[in-house]
């Protein structure tokens, strides 16, 4: 940098370091805003607006950028030599990655919003999962004391569900987690299908409060499908 008189930086050398400093500012917004699941940190008017769609509706959705899409297609690749077999099929673990910290930030913000208090969380799952086990074909809700669930398609037909205003009315508690329907084509009238191309955000039962509704889901019975998987305590 050049000086003028009393060390006062020269105009053309101030706006030469302005030049550089706002250069160097875009480029890392832009390294930011182009890294996978960018578009799930939500800001505070939209957190609130994501927060009170999912105490009316049961869920809100996030669309996926196409960084996130592409990421999500190469690691869920079958050539991906990271698929291992877990307790309900076959898993990529994604928690050792850097996204899972700044994706259980929102997570935990998502709680607060929902609870108006605040809540400390850390991951149960992070992955890409291949479900093979029958269980999960059946309707249910999420058994463990789990506070949020984040699900997306990323390969064949996604996650069914029913809103939970309508649930209500069409399903009875079963056994352990299982929700039984009380008619069949009543319940096949509401499904809707979590899409590919958008995040799915619902609480878990370990949201205690009553007025936050709890999302009845199942697996439909399709084999070749990869879905990413978060979910935190």
């Amino acid at each position: 940098m050049t000086y003028g008189i009393r060390g006062a930086a020269s105009i053309s050398a101030y706006h030469t370091h302005t030049h550089t400093h706002t250069h160097t500012h875009t480029q890392t917004e832009t390294q930011t805003e182009t890294q996978p699941f960018a578009e799930l940190k939500l800001d505070q008017g939209q957190l609130q607006e994501k927060t009170e769609r999912l105490k009316e509706k049961g869920y809100f959705t996030v669309p996926m950028s196409e960084t996130t899409r592409s990421y999500l297609h190469q690691q869920s690749s079958l050539s991906n030599p990271a698929w291992r077999n877990g307790p309900i099929g076959r898993i990529v673990d994604l928690q050792t990655t850097e996204h899972e910290r700044p994706m259980t930030k929102v997570a935990k913000d998502i709680a607060t919003s929902l609870t108006g208090r605040e809540q400390q969380l850390r991951p149960h799952e992070f992955q890409l999962r291949r479900v093979d086990k029958p269980r999960s074909e059946k309707w249910h809700q999420d058994r463990a004391p789990l506070k949020v669930i984040c699900i997306s398609a990323i390969e064949g037909r996604g996650t069914e569900f029913v809103k939970s205003t309508e649930s209500k009315a069409v399903f009875t508690h079963g056994q352990y987690a299982e929700m039984i329907p009380l008619d069949a084509e009543a319940v096949k009238q509401k499904i809707k299908v979590a899409k590919s191309d958008r995040f799915y955000f619902f609480a878990g039962k370990g949201i205690t409060e009553e007025s936050i509704p709890k999302l009845v889901h199942r697996s439909p019975e399709e084999t070749g499908r990869s879905i990413f998987m978060a979910r935190w305590k």
